[in-house]
């Protein structure tokens, strides 16, 4: 990571500052993702001009939660916008990208615009795919990092996960925002984003951290609901197995 790239995200992120701990949680998640893109990077051989646009693209993802938060007062999409496709907005405008790298813009912007979304466009072609897919796997890694160390909690109020969230998890998919009905619902989701990591490294952090399984017992600790509780331990039966057939490899 070019020390360059880092120094100029701070500089423009100082000014949203003053709208306080969330803008200081979303920088220091950030950085970490920045730093998990130059790990996975690596475990795929780039060279080492292609591990610094990985980690440029980690730097710039979420640049557009700075000016959402400004706008809106929330990071909730569905009720702001899309961060995702901000942040590609934001960089176009007024040459910001630029700023950050003169090279390489098509490829940023696309793992900037689909770090977030529920699937990879097809159109990207596979240089791009592949950067997109290193961002999208960090950028995930750190989320189930802060549900799993409580940074982030789904404030459980007993209800169970939806049937249909329930049976998309033991299948093995992803799970769209529109599904999610319930608190439980939203652990599901991010406990689903295991179902969209891409590289093996993606699966060795997640398994060596006990990302699923520090997640699951906090959501154990907050609900009393014996269906929800059942639900939560057969996910982790399930993931925990998805993980290590995947770190097998």
């Amino acid at each position: 990571m070019t020390t360059a790239a880092e120094k100029e995200f701070l500089l423009f992120t100082d000014p949203y500052k003053k709208f306080g701990e969330k803008i200081l949680l979303k920088i220091s998640h950030t950085l970490r993702v920045k730093d998990l893109c130059v790990d996975i990077a690596k475990s795929l051989n780039m060279n080492q001009d292609d591990v610094e646009l990985s980690a440029l693209c980690g730097l710039l993802h979420d640049i557009g939660r700075f000016e959402q938060w400004k706008r809106y007062g929330t990071y909730n999409d569905s009720q702001s916008v899309d961060h995702g496709d901000l942040g590609a907005e934001l960089l176009k405008e007024r040459d910001l990208i630029n700023a950050f790298s003169m090279t390489n813009h098509n490829t940023i912007l696309n793992a900037v615009k689909n770090h977030n979304k529920y699937r990879v466009p097809q159109t990207l072609d596979d240089r791009d795919k592949l950067f997109t897919d290193v961002t999208r796997d960090a950028d995930k890694i750190d989320i189930l990092y802060l549900f799993a160390e409580g940074f982030l909690t789904s404030r459980l109020h007993g209800a169970a996960i939806s049937e249909s969230v329930y049976q998309s998890l033991m299948k093995q998919e992803n799970i769209c925002t529109r599904a999610i009905k319930t608190k439980a619902d939203v652990v599901a989701f991010h406990l689903a984003f295991v179902f969209d990591l891409n590289s093996t490294r993606s699966f060795e952090i997640v398994k060596e951290n006990d990302y699923v399984d520090k997640m699951i017992d906090r959501s154990m600790g907050e609900t009393t609901n014996a269906e929800l509780k059942t639900q939560l331990e057969n996910l982790r039966k399930h993931i925990d197995r998805y993980v290590a057939d995947k770190t097998r490899r």
